[in-house]
C-alpha cells in the first residue's frame, strides 16, 4: 500500500496541547504571572514529545474472512495483518454492520497495543457468526492506527469487505413412512413387484434361474422338494423439491429467531433433501420465482445435498423474470409419471398453486407443504410481520393492510380447500414427523385397485 507520510495527521489532542503551550505563556507575559508558566510546561512536553516520536513509516494493511463458505450458526473470521512502523503504538477497528452476522464479543469495536519499536505485523480478529443463509458481502471495516499521547493518526480508509455464502441449516427431520411409487432399481422402499430385497414377499418351489443363496433349505427338507425365498425388490423414487421463492412472507430473525416462509422452505427442503438422499432416493429441486438458479435434475448421492444447499442459498424472493423459463419446462417434462413432488410454499401466490395442480394432472403424485408462518395468521398480526408483507408509512397503513390481509387469508384457505377437493394433499410443516401420516395414505392410495378403460 502506498501513502503519503501526510497522512499521519494531528489529532485534536496534539493540537490542543500546542495551543496550550503557546498560548498559556503569552497570557502570562501579559498579565505578568510567570507562576502561570507552570501549567503549560507539562503540554509543552507532550506534544514535543509527540512530535519527536512521530511515526515515520507507512504501515500496510491487509484484511480476509474465512472460510468463505460455512452453514447457519457456524462462525467465519474475519482477521486484519497491520505492519507496524516505528513510532505507532495503538491500533483499532469498527467493523461494519452486516445483516445477520452479528460479531460473536457483541461488540463491532476492536483496539491492540502496538509493538513501540515497530517492524511487526500486528493482527486484529473477530468472529462473526453467520444467522441466515444466503450469499452476503460481508468485512467492511475502518481501520486507524495512532503515535503515542494520540497525538497524530493514519487511516487508509474503508477497508474492502469479502463475499461469505452461509449455506441452509438442516432442520431435524425423519420418517419411516416410504414413498408411494418407487420405481427405481435402487432404494430403500419395497416395491410391487418381487426381485432383491430384504422383505420377504413369498416362499416357492424353485424355478430355473433363481439364486442358490435363496434356496430355503428348511422348507426344503420338510417337503423334499427346493424351495426358495421370494422377496419384494427394494427400489427407489425420483423426489422433486418446489421451492416457492416468489414471496417471502413475516419477519426473518436468523436461525435463533422467528422464522420467515422463505427461511421455513429453504430449511425444510435441505432437511427434506438429507433425509431422501440418505434413504437411496433420487432427489432434484426445482425453484419458482426467484432469478439465476438453474433446476436441478433428480440425482443419488451425497454430492447431490451440497449442490442443493448451494442453489437454494442464491434465492433471492421474488426476483423471478416473467413465466418460467425453457430449463424449468425441459426439467419438469423430463419427470416421469411415478416421481413425487414436494411444493414447499406459503400458498399466497397463483403461480405456484397453479403449478402445483398442472403437475397433479399430469400423473405425478403432489404434496403441497405449507411454509406459512404461524405469526402471520394471527387475527392481531404484529407490526414486524406486517411490515414484511408490505411498507407502511402510518398508524392507518397498519389498519388497512391488516384488514386486507385478512381477506387475502380468506382467500387463501378457500385455494387450499379446492387443492384438497383436487386430491392434492396439503400438511402444514412441522418438523420430524410432518409427513407420516400424508405419505401413508398416498401408498394405500397407490395400491388401491383403480378402474381403467379397456
Amino acid at each position: 500500500m502506498s501513502q503519503d507520510e501526510s497522512r499521519w495527521e494531528p489529532t485534536s489532542a496534539h493540537v490542543g496541547a500546542l495551543t496550550i503551550a503557546v498560548v498559556v505563556p503569552l497570557v502570562a507575559m501579559l498579565l505578568r504571572r510567570p507562576d502561570l508558566i507552570v501549567l503549560a510546561v507539562p503540554f509543552a512536553t507532550i506534544a514535543a514529545w509527540s512530535i519527536a516520536t512521530r511515526p515515520r513509516g507507512i504501515p500496510e494493511v491487509s484484511s480476509q474472512l474465512s472460510p468463505g463458505v460455512v452453514g447457519e450458526g457456524q462462525v467465519v473470521g474475519w482477521h486484519a495483518f497491520v505492519r507496524v512502523p516505528p513510532g505507532a503504538t495503538d491500533a483499532g477497528v469498527v467493523i461494519g454492520e452486516s445483516p445477520f452476522f452479528a460479531p460473536e464479543a457483541r461488540t463491532h469495536a476492536l483496539v491492540a497495543d502496538l509493538a513501540p519499536h515497530g517492524d511487526e505485523t500486528a493482527e486484529l480478529s473477530c468472529r462473526l457468526i453467520a444467522q441466515r443463509w444466503g450469499h452476503y458481502d460481508v468485512g467492511t471495516a475502518i481501520i486507524a492506527l495512532t503515535s503515542s499521547f494520540g497525538a497524530f493518526r493514519w487511516s487508509p480508509g474503508q477497508l474492502p469487505d469479502h463475499r461469505v455464502v452461509a449455506l441452509p441449516a438442516k432442520e431435524a427431520f425423519t420418517t419411516r413412512t416410504g414413498m408411494p411409487h418407487p420405481t427405481g432399481i435402487v432404494g430403500l422402499n419395497r416395491g410391487v413387484r418381487r426381485g432383491d430385497g430384504t422383505d420377504v414377499a413369498t416362499v416357492r418351489p424353485y424355478a430355473p434361474g433363481d439364486r442358490l443363496r435363496r434356496i430355503n433349505w428348511k422348507v426344503s427338507t420338510r417337503t423334499g422338494t427346493l424351495h426358495v425365498t421370494a422377496t419384494h425388490a427394494d427400489l427407489d423414487t425420483q423426489v422433486l423439491l418446489v421451492v416457492d421463492a416468489f414471496h417471502d412472507l413475516g419477519a426473518s430473525g436468523g436461525i435463533a429467531g422467528a422464522s420467515s416462509s422463505l427461511d421455513t422452505s429453504v430449511r425444510s427442503a435441505t432437511a427434506l433433501a438429507e433425509h431422501y438422499l440418505r434413504a437411496g432416493e433420487r432427489v432434484g429441486l426445482l425453484v419458482l420465482g426467484a432469478h439465476g438458479i438453474a433446476p436441478l435434475a433428480a440425482v443419488a448421492g451425497r454430492a447431490q445435498l451440497r449442490r442443493l444447499r448451494d442453489s437454494l442459498a442464491l434465492i433471492r424472493p421474488g426476483t423471478g423474470r416473467g413465466s418460467e423459463d425453457q430449463a424449468t419446462a425441459s426439467l419438469l417434462a423430463r419427470i416421469p409419471p411415478g416421481a413425487v413432488v414436494l411444493l414447499l410454499t406459503p400458498a399466497v401466490s397463483a403461480a405456484a398453486l397453479g403449478r402445483c395442480v398442472a403437475l397433479a394432472r399430469s400423473g405425478m403424485t403432489v404434496l403441497v407443504i405449507d411454509t406459512l408462518p404461524p405469526a402471520v395468521t394471527a387475527e392481531r398480526i404484529g407490526v414486524a410481520d406486517l411490515q414484511a408483507i408490505a411498507p407502511l408509512e402510518s398508524t392507518r397503513d397498519v389498519a388497512v393492510t391488516r384488514s386486507a390481509w385478512r381477506l387475502r387469508l380468506l382467500e387463501r384457505a378457500a385455494q387450499l380447500h379446492s387443492l384438497r377437493d383436487l386430491g392434492i394433499p396439503v400438511v402444514a410443516w412441522t418438523g420430524p414427523g410432518s409427513l407420516d401420516e400424508v405419505l401413508r395414505q398416498l401408498q394405500r392410495r397407490a395400491r388401491a385397485p383403480r378402474l381403467v378403460r379397456r
